[in-house]
């Protein structure tokens, strides 16, 4: 199982865009007001900055998943702590995107049909790709998916240009602040951290010596876009609706109307909108079964893809009430998984791995 660099690219800039533009937006301009679109383009450099730590994590282990690296550092117990920690937290984050993936299909899309069913359908899908072609063809299929999900944001954008209102940007800074700035960043930082799974898909990286560049770059052009979501949002919409939205960048789809001859962009914007959601979940389902598989010592991985999808579709179907649709986001993924998963273990294996003075990628 090989996938290249470039293939990399295309997985990590599908997944990043295909929740950052949905559910990143609305909490910016909450928070940072007019000035959300500077909130997202200090998040890009955080994400940056993170990414470029995952990236000589990886290549200082490019043999070796995050579940048999950490046990090389740390020890057997504790590395395999490490690892069960990680592989909980993305089996969480895996069940979050499918229940609102499953919920939003449901709101607009099929309003009476119940909303295991929808989420059963998905991860029937990515159990089959598993199966089929493991990373290796949810790679090639990202390859489609990916350039099809820009080019319909990019006319999105352009159709969207008579419903823009400047003014709406104004006064810039002004009535913010840093700190208002900051704090709007966090949410698409840490979405952009998601980048982090690379730390699992390494071993399978042909020429990860070479897998800086579009790695950097998956984490640009998806910060971009979400900069330019944010300025056309506030632009249509304002500070005091666009806050309320939330699939902010989906409501200005439906805002299209030419002539009443081009209109009812969004159903095309979904179908391929969930082709993107598919590949993340797909890619979070063969790092949990890989990563389980090698913390219980299964050498054949695929044994475990039946129990990581029963896993992900149960816990999905949380009641709403129970666990709200951006709660995970805000009072877990934020707090939690951002400092300690996505910033401050990465740094600990990093400067570990360095007072060993030696690479452990070829043990």
């Amino acid at each position: 199982m090989k996938i290249s660099p470039w293939q990399l690219f295309w997985m990590l800039t599908t997944l990043e865009i295909s929740m950052s533009i949905w559910l990143t937006v609305s909490p910016s301009i909450e928070i940072a007001k007019q000035d959300a679109w500077i909130s997202l383009a200090v998040a890009g450099a955080i994400g940056l900055v993170v990414t470029l730590i995952l990236v000589r994590v990886c290549q200082r282990h490019s043999s070796h998943t995050l579940v048999e690296f950490a046990q090389k550092l740390f020890g057997k117990w504790v590395g395999k702590l490490i690892g069960a920690l990680y592989i909980l937290m993305w089996f969480s984050v895996s069940a979050d995107i499918l229940r609102i993936f499953s919920l939003f299909i449901k709101q607009f899309l099929f309003h009476d049909t119940p909303i295991w069913v929808i989420a059963a359908l998905m991860v029937a899908a990515m159990v089959y790709i598993n199966y089929a072609g493991s990373i290796e063809g949810i790679a090639r299929f990202s390859e489609m998916a990916g350039p099809l999900l820009l080019v319909g944001i990019v006319i999105t954008f352009g159709l969207n240009l008579t419903n823009l209102h400047p003014a709406l940007l104004l006064p810039i800074y002004a009535d913010s602040g840093v700190i208002a700035i900051l704090k709007g960043s966090l949410v698409n930082a840490s979405f952009l951290g998601e980048s982090m799974m690379i730390m699992m898909l390494v071993p399978f990286i042909a020429n990860s010596e070479k897998m800086l560049k579009p790695t950097l770059l998956a984490i640009c052009i998806p910060s971009l876009i979400a900069v330019l979501t944010a300025i056309f949002v506030i632009m249509t919409f304002g500070t005091n609706i666009g806050s309320t939205l939330i699939f902010p960048y989906f409501s200005m789809v439906r805002f299209i109307n030419y002539l009443e001859f081009i209109q009812n962009m969004d159903v095309w914007i979904m179908f391929i909108w969930i082709f993107s959601v598919f590949v993340k979940l797909a890619i979070y389902l063969f790092i949990n079964s890989y990563g389980t598989a090698q913390l219980i010592g299964i050498k054949n991985w695929r044994v475990m893809i039946g129990f990581a999808a029963t896993a992900i579709f149960t816990i999905s179907l949380v009641p709403a009430n129970v666990i709200g649709l951006l709660d995970y986001a805000k009072f877990v993924w934020i707090i939690y998984i951002f400092p300690i998963f996505i910033v401050g273990l990465p740094i600990i294996f990093l400067l570990v791995s360095k007072v060993r003075g030696k690479s452990l990628a070829h043990e």
